[in-house]
C-alpha cells in the first residue's frame, strides 16, 4: 500500500511538471514553500502571479515561477575567479 501511494505521488509530480499554469497548491508542492508563505509573497508582490478579473483564485505561470526561483544566482568560486580575471585583463588593455 505504501509503495502504491509513493508511485501515485510520483505520478502527480510528473503531471505537475507538464502543466504551464499552476494553482497555489501546485506552487506549494513544486517549490516546497507553504501556502501561507506563498500568499505572503503574493501580497508583497515578490512573486509573479495572476488573478482573473472575475475570480478569486491565484494562478502562476510556471516559466515565470522558474525565472523567479532562479533570479538570485550565487556565483561559484570558479565563476568569480573568471569574472575577476576577465575584469583585470580588460582593465589592463585600457591602460
Amino acid at each position: 500500500m505504501e509503495k502504491i501511494l509513493l508511485e501515485l505521488k510520483e505520478l502527480k509530480m510528473i503531471m505537475l511538471l507538464q502543466k504551464e499554469v499552476l494553482t497555489i497548491d501546485e506552487v506549494s508542492l513544486y517549490t516546497g514553500y507553504t501556502r501561507d508563505y506563498i500568499y505572503k509573497l503574493v501580497h508583497l508582490k515578490q512573486i509573479p502571479s495572476s488573478k482573473p478579473h472575475y475570480g478569486r483564485k491565484l494562478f502562476f505561470n510556471k516559466s515565470e515561477l522558474i525565472g523567479w526561483l532562479t533570479s538570485n544566482k550565487q556565483l561559484s568560486n570558479e565563476e568569480l575567479d573568471k569574472k575577476a580575471s576577465d575584469y583585470l585583463v580588460k582593465k589592463s588593455l585600457k591602460c
